[in-house]
């Protein structure tokens, strides 16, 4: 039997592609995940259950366990990026995955006011308000070397997660990190929300990717009352999403280029994304595409002109384009610097979970785009690129924006003067996923309504897996292309802490 005969088998619940496991048959599939392919998406609880969920040809199938005394068989084992998802679950809802690889806490590290906040019975807080100690895993205590910190109390403008390097003939011999210093209570705050105010906090899980979240968050809620948007509707989000992978490579490419060193490249890419950032605000009502978004619609300040800004997007990038790729492509050093950083293989990247850019720059054919009925006529893909460095990302952000432009310019042809509007949701219970390509990957949004309210949601978002890849990528790197390295694989502090 395999994992998803497996759970096919177990009790039907109310949503068809969810089904509930006893302990024996949850143990069973762990052991069958460790030879399985099937594609890992998250793993989250409710303070009663904990639940699996997978996409066997992109379509979903869950697996719920009932916690028993506050415990569950940990996924771990089998998929490696689960842990990471463990280590949530017991700081919101003190909840203990049993044989996990990795039981140190991930966001609460005993300064918050409540210890498992989200639980049926908080208890108390941790005794070192405001004063966060490091806690080494074993194999890092045991290796040997000098010991150098990187991160928010170390001085440098370095994103808020620390970094633990220990070094050994000048390079990097092992390094772990720690999180949960950006942590802002998403999943508190969503719980038991008004759908609108859940999906006005979607849209700030992370700025970069604003739109996504909020367009998978969307859907998610639409499917989960048996509604579909029109396809104007659609295709505004498809121009939106696009906006946002323009906007959002260009600022990357230029945050990539500064910490190589080449501040005539970073300088030409900001001059272009805030050209077109200026042009789209008016129209939009937001320079981070921020509150575009509502359940069964949009929410531009001037949707009428949406066709127009595509096109004059397309032209602004049109005429500045070539120039900075051929600029960024014959920057001396510029291809050097980068090609020595962060090169990683597609399997590697296929076994913790890590789509996007960065996979498909690893060889790994993934784009989510390919999924979404809108995106028909209008996406193709794009890749070619094997080696998996800094560059080969670089570079397929690059193409990208090219493809972002075109895009966009196919999109304005479509759209009409009269886009807009916005399907009704009859907000009865139930539950739906959404999913979406954004910048750096697959976001993928489970949401629960009751009594017209989310209940519970999910964010399945590629930051999580990139921690994991970023801690195993650094060893025989230098120190000091520690940020270098972070930025070329989309780590985000406060994406990842919620």
């Amino acid at each position: 039997m395999d994992v998803v005969s497996l759970i096919c088998a177990g009790e039907h619940t109310h949503t068809h592609w969810r089904f509930r496991l006893d302990e024996l048959a949850w143990r069973d599939m762990v052991d069958l995940l460790r030879q399985d392919d099937l594609p890992f998406v998250g793993l989250w609880c409710d303070g009663e259950d904990v639940h699996a969920l997978f996409l066997p040809d992109g379509q979903p199938l869950a697996a719920t366990l009932r916690l028993e005394n506050g415990r569950y068989p940990a996924l771990s084992p089998a998929r490696v990026v689960s842990s990471l998802y463990e280590r949530v679950i017991y700081d919101l809802y003190g909840a203990e995955a049993m044989w996990a690889l990795d039981v140190r806490p991930l966001l609460d590290h005993d300064v918050w006011s409540a210890s498992a906040p989200l639980s049926a019975a908080p208890g108390r807080g941790g005794q070192h308000k405001g004063i966060l100690a490091f806690q080494p895993s074993d194999a890092l205590l045991a290796a040997k070397g000098r010991v150098e910190d990187v991160g928010p109390a170390t001085g440098s403008a370095v994103p808020p997660f620390y970094t633990r390097l220990v070094l050994s003939g000048g390079v990097v011999a092992n390094a772990e990190t720690q999180t949960g210093y950006a942590h802002r209570g998403i999943a508190a705050r969503s719980r038991h929300a008004r759908v609108e105010d859940a999906c006005r906090l979607a849209g700030r899980v992370a700025a970069g990717s604003s739109v996504a979240h909020q367009v998978a968050f969307c859907q998610a809620v639409e499917n989960a009352c048996g509604a579909r948007v029109g396809a104007e509707v659609a295709l505004l989000r498809v121009a939106l999403l696009e906006m946002e992978r323009l906007f959002h490579h260009l600022y990357k490419l230029a945050a990539l280029a500064r910490l190589a060193g080449v501040h005539l490249v970073a300088s030409h890419c900001m001059a272009l994304r805030e050209k077109l950032v200026a042009q789209a605000a008016p129209v939009t009502g937001s320079r981070l595409l921020m509150d575009v978004c509502t359940p069964g619609g949009v929410s531009l300040r001037e949707a009428s002109q949406m066709g127009d800004l595509c096109a004059s997007l397309y032209e602004l990038g049109r005429q500045a384009y070539p120039q900075l790729a051929l600029l960024w492509r014959e920057y001396p050093g510029l291809a050097v610097v980068l090609g020595n950083v962060g090169r990683v293989q597609a399997d590697e990247l296929e076994r913790i979970g890590l789509d996007g850019p960065v996979a498909r720059a690893s060889g790994w054919d993934c784009d989510g785009r390919r999924m979404i009925p809108a995106y028909e006529g209008l996406w193709r893909y794009t890749s070619g690129r094997q080696d998996g460095t800094a560059e080969d990302r670089a570079l397929l952000l690059l193409d990208e924006v090219e493809e972002s432009l075109r895009m966009l310019d196919l999109a304005a042809a479509r759209i009409g003067l009269n886009a807009g509007g916005s399907t009704p949701l009859s907000m009865e219970d139930g539950e739906g996923i959404g999913l979406v390509e954004g910048p750096w990957g697959g976001v993928l949004y489970w949401v629960r309504l009751a009594h017209g309210r989310v209940a519970e949601a999910f964010c399945r978002k590629p930051e999580t897996s990139a921690l994991l890849a970023f801690e195993q990528m650094l060893p025989n790197h230098a120190a000091e292309d520690t940020a270098l390295l972070a930025c070329s694989l989309g780590m985000n502090a406060a994406a990842l802490d919620g």
